[in-house]
């Protein structure tokens, strides 16, 4: 019996009474001249349905009209199921979602930032649907003035169109707060509350975190990052949205069925309501104090949250009038 000798580097012994299927073979050299697919996002290769280094779908093909409304409600209604997750735990679990971020749990909720941007952009998009008659009137202003009821009181001044302000040395800032004016008249505000509605999701921007900055002041001792105290008011201000969402859409529902005025106001009552105490609560979860404490240090953040929020609210306003 001899000994087979080994083969050489690159040859393939196959034993002679072996018998070779042409199917195979056929199968094997197809395979071999197959270029390797690339994904289209990376251009690495793929070796499945996902590319290993982005992620992408190997299939990336044009979908069609069904496939894109079963994607549209797949993302509604489960959206990896974390939306409804997120949202359980944001409005019965007051500062859970900061708490499971900081700690690393993060792979069941949606972003904090993703979050706040879904409801704050749902909130203000409500805003701009909403209904805006008469929001000022001039009606009265523009009318002659009334006698006085009393001759010999001092006659007053009052201004009675946009024409009459006047800002002695100052005759840049008379003709554009003329303009302002005269642009407020024409439809009654609209234009005005329409530009400051425009404005506030970049001014919260601004707000949030400053004020974010001003509560790190609060808690000094043991000190807490300022990222911890950012996320904090993210996740605070997503819930807020989420109550003036569910406030806006009692109230318009109040003014379309009047008999279920009642029922809004119950409702938009509650719902206020639970602004002050959810923020006590979240506080005191996140940064660990006693009761009293965390209601001494809410108090605080009261004033100083309401200082801030009228000032950047009254620098909105002043904006927005000074576009028209």
């Amino acid at each position: 019996m001899s000994a087979i000798e080994p083969a050489a580097p690159g040859k393939v012994v196959v034993p002679e009474t072996s018998a070779v299927v042409p199917e195979a073979s056929a199968v094997v050299a197809e395979a071999s001249a197959v270029v390797p697919v690339r994904c289209k996002n990376c251009d690495a290769m793929l070796l499945g349905r996902f590319c290993a280094n982005c992620s992408q779908a190997a299939d990336v093909h044009v979908p069609t009209t069904r496939e894109l409304l079963h994607e549209l409600l797949e993302g509604i209604t489960h959206s990896d199921s974390r939306l409804w997750r997120t949202l359980r735990t944001l409005w019965f679990k007051p500062g859970k979602l900061t708490q499971e971020f900081i700690a690393g749990r993060r792979v069941a909720y949606l972003p904090p930032f993703r979050l706040y941007l879904v409801l704050s952009i749902m909130f203000f998009l409500l805003m701009s649907f909403v209904r805006i008659n008469n929001v000022v009137n001039f009606d009265d202003a523009l009318k002659p003035a009334r006698p006085a009821a009393d001759a010999s009181a001092p006659a007053a001044q009052p201004i009675k169109n946009c024409a009459d302000i006047d800002l002695p040395g100052h005759p840049a800032w008379s003709a554009r707060i003329k303009h302002a004016c005269e642009a407020t008249v024409r439809d009654n505000g609209e234009s005005w509350v329409h530009l400051v509605l425009g404005t506030l999701p970049k001014a919260m921007f601004i707000f949030l975190p400053l004020i974010a900055f001003l509560n790190m002041l609060l808690y000094w001792r043991p000190r807490y990052r300022y990222a911890e105290q950012l996320l904090f008011f993210v996740h605070l201000h997503a819930f807020y949205f989420s109550i003036a969402i569910l406030m806006l859409l009692s109230n318009e529902a109040a003014d379309s069925w009047p008999k279920l005025g009642g029922v809004a106001g119950f409702l938009s009552t509650i719902l206020g309501w639970t602004l002050p105490v959810y923020t006590v609560m979240a506080m005191r979860r996140v940064f660990p104090r006693g009761w009293l404490g965390t209601a001494f240090k809410a108090v605080v953040l009261f004033f100083v949250y309401s200082i801030v929020a009228g000032l950047t609210v009254g620098g909105v306003f002043v904006y927005a009038a000074w576009q028209l």
